[in-house]
């Protein structure tokens, strides 16, 4: 048992060091602001290099001419790291590309400790090559791998999901360690400053501990078990609190403080929109959902948020320009759709039912992850409804590893049900993973290089 624990962290960390370098190789090809807001991110940095200290949001040196507003008004850790990065690299050279690759180091970073956390995630939930179709899904999904190739909050946002979940396994099977509650505190706090399309884990997480403990406790017996199981519960969400109010409640005073009250700068950086935007970009006059009149449905369909929003989260890079070959994304809409039925079958098969019956607390996991990926949708349909129409993908990758969870337990029930041949198991097992080797590959070396590198 022990010899193949450490053959499967061996094929792992090698795994791992290999995607580290092909999301390095991606942050180097690219030139500057050739990604979604990068100009307004790297500027936050650069201010932090050069001023010593966290931008006012409304700043003129970082303030957008065309919005009328900068990324300082909400959470800006990976920033805040980057221009560390740049300080260091700046001993060195003062080369501008230098400089920025240093940045886009923190996205390289996050994917590749959110291949590491996955690695974790699948060692305690699959078996075989399930845990590879499950990883290298994440790892090689093309969207995924370009976010780990520019400066952005998303790639830390990804991560923060993936301590979490694993904090959630623990903690369910430790019913709430030391150290399972630390972990969550610290990727709860990561969430936090980071993106606010992923919160929907700190709500999950909050939910998750809050059922797990009600259920212990209906099954203590005496009133003295009760009342140590209260105190118990009564020191881990302390410790819990305590170590997210002092990771990442500081943001939030400081915004409050700054802002008269305005803890998430949301309405600040609203206000200073209608101020300093160009006219057809203030939050009155932009164009979304809401000022065009449209229905939800039309929205949706008509106006192709559905197809744009999908199609961008499997890979669309660039400005929304460079985008993958038709047959790539109704292969992954085959592939996902497949799964999807494998996990339906997987749940009447007495999934439910038989978990139900053994220990309740097994149904919290699956239901937390499941939870978890309706909210960044919700999240995106209301902003591109009511803030600005923008269907991207990258604003529902929070929910990516709860996705390929399912997707891949889907796959398990199909593949163990329908395939008797143990032979023919393994070359589908293998065939999945070479599809996301195959996309990823075909990204970069057909799409992203040839336009960038010449």
């Amino acid at each position: 048992m022990k010899n193949k624990k450490n053959r499967y962290w061996l094929t792992a960390s090698l795994f791992i060091f290999c995607a580290f370098c092909f999301y390095m190789v991606w942050a180097v090809s690219q030139p500057y602001n050739a990604a979604p807001d990068e100009s307004m991110r790297y500027q936050i940095a650069e201010f932090i290099l050069h001023k010593g200290t966290l931008p006012f949001g409304g700043d003129p040196v970082i303030r957008n001419p065309i919005w009328g507003i900068s990324y300082g008004f909400t959470p800006i850790l990976p920033q805040i790291i980057g221009a560390v990065f740049m300080k260091i690299t700046s001993f060195f050279t003062k080369d501008a590309f230098a400089l920025l690759v240093s940045v886009r180091f923190v996205s390289v970073l996050c994917n590749t400790g959110t291949v590491f956390m996955c690695f974790k995630i699948a060692e305690k939930l699959f078996s075989g090559l399930y845990r590879w179709i499950f990883v290298i899904s994440i790892a090689l999904l093309p969207q995924f791998v370009y976010i780990g190739s520019y400066v952005n909050n998303d790639a830390m946002a990804i991560f923060s999901t993936a301590i979490i979940i694993y904090s959630w396994i623990t903690g369910l099977k430790t019913h709430w360690s030391r150290s399972s509650c630390i972990l969550l505190s610290l990727g709860i706090s990561l969430c936090a400053l980071t993106y606010y399309n992923a919160f929907g884990f700190i709500l999950c997480s909050i939910l998750l501990y809050a059922a797990e403990r009600l259920i212990t406790y209906r099954s203590c017996g005496t009133l003295e078990h009760r009342q140590e199981f209260r105190q118990e519960t009564g020191r881990q969400a302390g410790l819990m609190i305590a170590l997210v109010f002092l990771l990442a409640g500081w943001w939030y005073i400081r915004n409050a403080i700054i802002y008269d009250g305005d803890f998430l700068g949301l309405q600040t950086s609203n206000h200073f929109a209608q101020l300093y935007a160009q006219d057809k970009y203030k939050p009155t006059d932009i164009y979304c959902g809401y000022t065009q009149h449209w229905t939800l449905i039309q929205m949706l369909i008509d106006q192709r948020w559905l197809q744009t929003s999908f199609k961008s989260m499997i890979g669309f890079f660039g400005y929304m320009q460079l985008n993958l070959k038709s047959l790539m994304y109704y292969m992954y809409l085959i592939l996902w759709g497949g799964g999807a039925v494998g996990v339906v079958s997987w749940v009447l098969n007495g999934f439910i039912v038989r978990t139900a019956k053994l220990d309740k607390t097994k149904l919290l996991l699956p239901a937390a992850m499941l939870l978890t990926i309706p909210i960044p949708i919700i999240l995106s349909i209301y902003y591109s409804y009511y803030s600005d129409f923008e269907p991207q993908g990258r604003y529902l990758l929070p929910m990516l590893i709860p996705l390929m969870f399912f997707i891949t337990r889907g796959y398990q029930q199909i593949i163990e049900k329908l395939l008797t041949s143990v032979w023919i198991r393994r070359v589908v097992q293998i065939l999945l993973c070479l599809w996301s080797v195959a996309a990823a590959s075909y990204s970069y070396f057909r799409i992203i290089l040839p336009h960038y590198v010449h």
